[in-house]
């Protein structure tokens, strides 16, 4: 995504205290109601992205470890 803005967080796991990185990419454009669009860029070991998981077809984010969706 050209001209968007990166962010960088660390992340823990509310259910097994997983700890991670997570980098995304968020623009303008691209139906979420939030209105912007979000790219995962890079997920850290112990947590991996899965589409498809949620009614809205929006990634999600999902540990490893213990199988836990990670609250937006």
């Amino acid at each position: 995504m050209a001209g968007g803005t990166k962010f960088e967080t660390t992340i823990k796991c509310p259910n097994c205290s997983q700890v991670g990185r997570l980098q995304w990419e968020e623009g303008p454009g691209g139906g979420q109601e939030r209105g912007g669009s979000r790219i995962y860029i890079s997920v850290s070991d112990g947590f991996h992205r899965e589409d498809g998981r949620m009614p809205s077809g929006d990634p999600v984010i999902v540990c490893t470890v213990c199988d836990e969706i990670q609250p937006d």
